[in-house]
């Protein structure tokens, strides 16, 4: 038989372990930003609204994390995204255990590990998708307080976490809209989420929202809702089922990013559970689990209108984060395991296992993003003329990873000269020259640079780049702008 209460103890160490083996892991492997990362550079500077249509945590915490690391972008990036993804686990696992028991603490565990957003993508890439996953995750963290009787301290928390789950992504509210209806669904977590010390929790929300609400009424909508452009990016296997006026091929969209996000977990939670006879009684209480079961419900119903009836054609996995951020501890309340508990766990650990691995072999060894020679690219220009200028690139994450190996502007700084730096060695093309401002005159000459990918690859990459003058700002596609 398992221990649980023994394995239960030394989840929290076994987290940190992990999660310092991946910060590691990652800041041996490359020095360089990946695209979620990048998008960071140059947009620090405590703002309440920034571009690219998100809420301003997230960059607040890289500016905290740069000034603590002395403005070393990786290391800054790297730590607080993947901090978040060990709170993350330490979240799910308290919950859970708090809920139902050591044995759905370590199950809860168990199941992320065969989520492939939490699992794989986050060790890789995300950044506010993963920060609105720890604060769905905190909001129900906070239910289990007031279940336990905390007292004020709880509903103190509960504001915390709904506070933070507006300031990092928009559609954190499509969660904490269900899970408050949720909660008015069932009588007696009514009457401890809607009351007096509710207040506190309420009052701190407010607090915290208010600014940001009042800079995106004066903002421009394409500020805080331009995103969901992404959602009529047409699927080509799901055209045929686009009907005129009507989101149909969003409708399976959703379906299918769902399934991919929990539908792993599940079959294997319940061929686990096939295998006991008799089957155990979920754990937890009852109110506890239908509000839960109901928040993702309520999401996923919600969600999908909006995709039929405004005619959307896709959403990808990530969109569905904050509303199927319980899915972890609801496999462990509903499904709890006996006889293939073992199995479970072996499976379960071979994945956080393997996903490190896979992600070193794929850096080492592959044409991944962050092993292109950023640093050659740097490296000629500066030796061209050492002068601080301004890149600006088609590709974001291309433009501010140059210009955090240089230091230059927006790195840090501002400069009137540009940099434009494309991939090949042919002339630029319309799209790239069009990055410039109208007034930009070369400075500079075409320079090519030939350089092989910073792993065992071996491929050479070939950039180019020329020197111009303005004192005009970048047009807003580039990341100097």
């Amino acid at each position: 038989m398992i221990n649980w209460t023994c394995l239960a103890r030394r989840i929290p160490l076994a987290i940190l372990c992990y999660t310092a083996g991946l910060i590691a892991i990652r800041l041996a492997l490359s020095p360089f930003l990946d695209i979620d990362e990048a998008q960071f550079v140059g947009s620090v500077d405590f703002s309440w609204i920034y571009g690219n249509s998100h809420p301003p945590l997230y960059n607040w915490l890289v500016r905290l994390a740069l000034d603590l690391t002395g403005w070393n972008w990786v290391v800054a990036t790297v730590l607080v995204r993947l901090c978040l993804l060990g709170l993350y686990h330490w979240l799910s696992f308290d919950t859970a255990r708090r809920l139902g028991g050591d044995r759905a603490g370590v199950l809860a565990l168990a199941a992320s590990a065969l989520l492939p957003q939490i699992v794989w993508m986050s060790i890789q890439t995300t950044a506010h998708t993963l920060l609105v996953i720890v604060a769905s995750i905190g909001t129900i963290h906070a239910l289990a307080l007031i279940r336990s009787g905390r007292g004020y301290r709880a509903y103190v928390w509960l504001g915390l976490w709904a506070a933070i789950g507006g300031l990092a992504k928009y559609n954190f509210f499509m969660f904490l809209f269900s899970f408050l209806i949720a909660c008015a669904l069932n009588r007696t977590i009514r009457r401890q989420i809607f009351c007096r010390p509710a207040l506190i929790s309420l009052g701190i929300f407010l607090l915290a929202m208010s600014p940001v609400a009042l800079a995106s009424l004066n903002a421009p909508l394409a500020a805080t809702a331009g995103r969901m452009v992404k959602l009529n990016h047409l699927i080509p296997m799901l055209q045929p089922f686009d009907l005129p006026g009507f989101g149909v091929d969003g409708l399976l969209s959703l379906f299918i990013s769902t399934f991919l996000w929990s539908g792993p977990a599940l079959v294997i939670f319940l061929v686990g559970r096939w295998q006991d006879d008799p089957k155990p009684a979920p754990d937890g209480d009852t109110d506890v689990r239908k509000v839960l079961f109901r928040t993702v419900v309520l999401g996923l119903t919600a969600f999908g209108l909006i995709v039929f009836f405004a005619d959307y054609h896709s959403v990808a996995e990530r969109y569905m984060a904050p509303i199927l951020a319980p899915t972890a501890i609801l496999l462990a309340l509903y499904f709890p395991q006996k006889h293939g508990a073992r199995n479970l766990l072996i499976i379960s650990g071979g994945f956080y296992a393997l996903a490190p691995v896979a992600f070193a072999i794929v850096l080492l060894f592959g044409d991944d993003r962050l092993s292109i020679p950023f640093d050659a690219v740097a490296n000629a220009i500066h030796e061209q003329n050492s002068t601080p200028a301004r890149i600006a690139a088609k590709r974001q994450d291309d433009a501010a990873n140059i210009a955090v190996q240089l230091h230059w502007p927006p790195a840090s700084g501002k400069a009137d000269d540009i940099v434009l730096v494309w991939e090949g060695g042919d002339a630029p093309d319309k799209e790239t020259l069009e990055l410039l401002p109208a007034d930009a005159a070369a400075t500079g000459p075409m320079t090519r640079v030939d350089s092989p990918l910073r792993n065992f690859n071996g491929q050479i990459r070939t950039f180019s780049f020329q020197r111009y003058s303005s004192h005009l700002p970048l047009p807003d596609q580039s990341i100097g702008g």
